[in-house]
């Protein structure tokens, strides 16, 4: 085909929001299927229990076998529900296991520090609290059950970001909004990307007035199978407090805290 031939010809067009939200349903109905019934179904019976095109479907199933989400079976040639499936549904009774047994942990540590603690999980591009308990001081740093900030932020956010995998962490820099929150905040992928290195190096993160003026905070992370960060655990305290010699020791207490909390929630 000569240049001017290409030029001439139709281009082809981008999929439409209204496509992407139709796939996105597709696979949606796919699963659904497979779960809730529980067994095996060919491409045949796919396409005609869900009234999805034969050939639309096929490449739907590739990419769903190919991530793990499906399984394909030779000898039936049908289509089941995959690893991926399972990991993800024990990644979620994890998370929720660790919040039912936290308090505890997080009361010692509160008690030792005598500083707010926080248990945080990753939502989106944010770490959220999902559990604390506050400072019994008369100066404190408040945190609020369900406070979301970016992850790149705060301590208990950077902890488990450095722990992500290379591709993850880069998806986010890409995408991450980087405000002035505080006098110390990065503000670039390369300022971060830096940090991150030195946390997944040392196993802990220390923020001081990056994501609230006036106010520190030390955090590791809670790890599951394979060390997937599932969480963090973090120390808060107004910058007054925020001494070498309170980090030393508020780092030790968070390494037998996160260990008691692996145990209570039996991940090792």
């Amino acid at each position: 085909m000569m240049a001017d031939d290409y030029d001439s010809a139709e281009k082809p067009k981008r999929p439409s929001a209204a496509g992407t939200v139709k796939s996105a349903m597709r696979v949606i109905e796919v699963l659904d299927l497979l779960g809730r019934w529980r067994g095996d179904r060919s491409h045949n019976q796919i396409a005609e229990e869900l009234n999805i095109p034969k050939s639309s479907l096929s490449q739907l199933l590739k990419t769903l076998v190919q991530r793990e989400y499906l399984t394909y079976l030779p000898e039936s040639r049908t289509y089941a529900l995959g690893p991926a499936i399972d990991k993800l549904a024990a990644q979620a009774r994890r998370t929720r296991d660790l919040a039912e047994v936290a308090q505890p942990v997080l009361e010692w540590l509160s008690e030792t520090t005598s500083e707010s603690i926080a248990l945080n999980y990753m939502n989106g591009d944010s770490h959220e609290v999902v559990a604390t308990i506050l400072s019994p001081r008369r100066i404190v740093a408040h945190l609020r059950l369900g406070e979301k900030a970016p992850l790149h932020a705060t301590s208990g956010g950077q902890v488990i970001l450095a722990h992500l995998t290379t591709a993850q962490q880069e998806s986010y820099l890409k995408r991450a909004d980087y405000q002035r929150f505080a006098r110390n905040s990065l503000m670039d992928a390369a300022a971060v990307r830096n940090k991150l290195a030195r946390i997944a190096a040392d196993g802990f993160a220390v923020v001081v007035e990056e994501f609230t003026p006036g106010i520190g905070g030390i955090a590791r992370p809670v790890f599951g199978p394979n060390r997937v960060p599932l969480a963090s655990l973090s120390v808060t305290v107004p910058v007054d407090r925020f001494n070498s010699d309170f980090q030393e020791q508020a780092n030790r207490s968070l390494a037998r805290a996160v260990t008691s909390l692996s145990h209570r929630a039996g991940l090792g």
